[in-house]
Formats: structure tokens, C-alpha cells, sequence
């Protein structure tokens, strides 16, 4: 074999050996993460509860999904009496970088809500506002609002954030009782004699890195009767270990076919200088 030719199946062996570590050590990521969102959940005196159903995302780090009903009727629900007018919405994103963010709630009609590629949740709080009714009757007591909502945002780091936010909202009672735009978490609000409201409640379903938030959570006092506004859900999403982007067996079969073509290339070479020897 001449040293040209030798050279070139050298500068092959050195390639493919070059390409093998490239793969070897570029990881491939698989971060996986999962969002969801219930507008809200009643529970009539009697009876089970009912709900605008789940609107979840989830991602596996490689593809992306989403399954349930954006923006249900509220007929979803029955024939409760409880939440009386305004528009249900949910929506939740996962994405392959280990990253996902939910927001759920109730709007006026033609409101919405959208999620930006940060995780922050835009709230449209359309017209005609969103009503609650604790007590009916001629003096009914109710819960108005413009629009009342939750979010979440969560990593594969562990860091969660939420929030809650109640657009104009106040009890309508002989005395008006004013509900905070954005609570603090667990904030209890007591309707005398009517009900228990549970402001920007949360748990943390799957441990650390997981969170539930609900922004409104109503208990009648004296009956079994409830109703659970935007629930928003993020998390746990998880951290996945790198892997080598070729699988070990991949690339033990590529090792040896490397180490077996520089074995080549040496014998020959050492045949070469011994006949160059010779003939000196």
C-alpha cells in the first residue's frame, strides 16, 4: 500500500473515530413536564360533584399533547344553581424543555384567556361579569365579578410560581364585602352565616415541585353544597438523567469497528516500514 493511500484511510479511521466521541458526548435531553386546568367544580346539596372537566397538556421531552374542552359550556354542569352566569376556561401547555404553566377560570361573555410562551396567562375579561349565588330568594347573596382566575407555571428545576386574580369581586350582602384583587395564599373570607370562602387555596399534589391553586373555593354553611372556581395545576415535572445521544450498544459496535480499523491500518503500516527496511 503506498503512504498516500494509507494516509487517506488513516484520515477515514480519524473521522469516523472523531464522530463516534462527538456522539458519545453530546447528551440527548429528555426533560418531561404536565399542566392542567378545571374552571370549576360543583357540588350540589345530595348529590356528587360535577365539573367543567380537564384540560390537560403533558410532554414526554420529545412531543408535546393536549387533551379536553378549552373553553366548555357551562351546561357542563348541570343543574346546579350555584354559578349562575359567566364563561368557563382552561388551558394548559407543556413543553419539551421540562417546562409547563396552566390558567383556568371564570369570564365574562367573550372573555378568554391565553398562555404566552413565558407562562404568563392573559386574562380577557369580556362583559356581563360572572355570578355566584350562596343564597337565593328575595334578598339573594351573591359572588360578582368581572373575572375570577388561577395560574401556574412549573420546571424541571423544581420552581413553581402561581397566582390569583380576582377582577372586581365582592360579596353582595346587606353589607358588601370586598375580595382582593390578588390574595395572598390561604386567605379565609367568612360570609356570617352563609358561607366559608377560601381565597388562592394550594397543595402541592406530587410533593415539591408540584402545585395546585385554586382561586376560589366556596363552602356552604350547613350543607354539603360547594363550588371550586380555577384550578390550575403544574407539575411535577421532571429532570431526566442524560444519555448518550447513540445507545451503548450503538456505540460499543461503532468502538470496535473503529479500534478494528486502526488495528488495519498499523499492521500495514508496520508491513510497510519492514519491507522499506529490507530493501535498504
Amino acid at each position: 500500500m503506498t503512504a498516500s493511500r494509507l494516509g487517506r484511510r488513516a484520515g477515514l479511521v480519524a473521522a469516523a473515530t472523531a464522530a463516534l466521541v462527538a456522539l458519545w458526548a453530546g447528551p440527548a435531553s429528555a426533560d418531561t413536564s404536565k399542566a392542567s386546568a378545571v374552571a370549576a367544580t360543583v357540588t350540589a346539596a345530595g348529590s356528587g360533584a360535577v365539573s367543567s372537566g380537564t384540560f390537560s397538556a403533558t410532554s414526554d421531552g420529545q412531543t408535546a399533547s393536549t387533551s379536553g374542552n378549552a373553553q366548555p359550556a357551562l351546561g357542563v354542569l348541570g343543574s346546579q344553581t350555584l354559578i349562575t352566569s359567566g364563561v368557563l376556561v382552561q388551558q394548559a401547555v407543556a413543553r419539551n424543555d421540562g417546562t409547563s404553566a396552566a390558567c383556568a377560570g371564570l369570564v365574562g361573555t367573550g372573555g378568554g384567556i391565553a398562555i404566552g410562551s413565558d407562562g404568563t396567562c392573559t386574562v380577557t375579561p369580556g362583559s356581563g361579569g360572572v355570578t355566584i349565588r350562596l343564597v337565593g330568594g328575595v334578598t339573594p347573596v351573591d359572588i360578582k365579578a368581572d373575572a375570577i382566575t388561577s395560574r401556574c407555571t412549573a420546571t424541571s428545576a423544581g420552581a413553581v410560581t402561581t397566582g390569583v386574580t380576582l377582577t372586581n369581586a365582592r360579596v353582595t350582602t346587606a353589607v358588601a364585602i370586598a375580595l382582593p384583587v390578588n390574595p395572598g395564599t390561604g386567605v379565609s373570607v367568612s360570609v356570617p352565616g352563609v358561607a366559608t370562602i377560601l381565597l388562592n387555596g394550594q397543595t402541592q399534589p406530587q410533593g415539591a415541585g408540584s402545585v395546585r391553586v385554586s382561586a376560589l373555593a366556596v363552602s356552604l354553611l350547613g350543607s354539603t353544597a360547594a363550588v371550586d372556581v380555577a384550578a390550575s395545576s403544574c407539575g411535577l415535572n421532571v429532570a431526566t438523567v442524560p444519555v448518550p445521544a447513540v445507545p451503548l450498544s450503538g456505540w460499543t459496535a461503532g468502538a470496535g469497528a473503529v479500534v478494528a480499523g486502526w488495528g488495519v491500518l498499523a499492521v500495514r503500516f508496520v508491513r510497510r516500514r519492514a519491507g522499506s527496511v529490507l530493501v535498504a
